[in-house]
């Protein structure tokens, strides 16, 4: 009984091996989209890296977890395209995102005029400017498209993804600045 239930697990390992290692690049760059939908660990690990970078404080790099949270809950997305030379590759697609570059946008022109609104005793108070431009974020409901590149390495006939370079990351979240590109 022991033997066959051994068998049955290698088994399951060898097909669920066999199926990772057959993944297309476009099946990869698809799985890493829905791991950032579906608010995987890994992908909310690196998030919690990058907003311990940001100078704000704990209340607001948790407002601002759960923005990028629920952006990433709401892309949408569409493979357009798949081009493979030798061991390399590039996958083209759209995505559609909140557009939180706009939001942040509107709440620093919004300061340039209404500076004195987030003074505290005469003081300029960044505090209170990040928690406008949190809330303006918060609000936004404006989408924007962007097409992103993925490219791809073929080790040992698994494609792995290449690190995400920062133009592609901020299209993701949402915050590339279009204006200036």
């Amino acid at each position: 009984m022991k033997n066959i239930k051994f068998l049955v697990i290698l088994f399951a390992l060898i097909i669920l091996t066999g199926c990772f290692a057959s993944m297309s690049p476009s099946e990869k760059v698809e799985n890493m989209m829905n791991r950032y939908i579906k608010n995987d660990q890994e992908i909310i690990n690196e998030l919690d890296e990058t907003l311990r970078e940001q100078k704000l404080n704990k209340a607001q790099i948790a407002r601002y977890k759960e923005i990028i949270k629920d952006e990433y809950a709401n892309i949408k997305y569409d493979i357009k395209d798949e081009k493979i030379d030798g061991d390399e590759a590039k996958v083209e697609l759209q995505i559609e995102v909140k557009d939180l570059y706009k939001a942040s946008k509107k709440a620093g022109d919004y300061l340039l005029d209404h500076t004195e609104e987030f003074y505290t005793d005469d003081t300029y108070d960044e505090s209170k400017f990040k928690d406008y431009k949190l809330k303006m974020m918060e609000e936004s409901t404006d989408k924007i498209n962007y097409t992103i590149y993925i490219d791809l390495t073929n080790e040992d006939g698994i494609w792995t993804i290449h690190e995400l370079d920062q133009e592609t990351l901020e299209k993701i979240h949402g915050i590339y600045d279009y204006e200036t590109a």
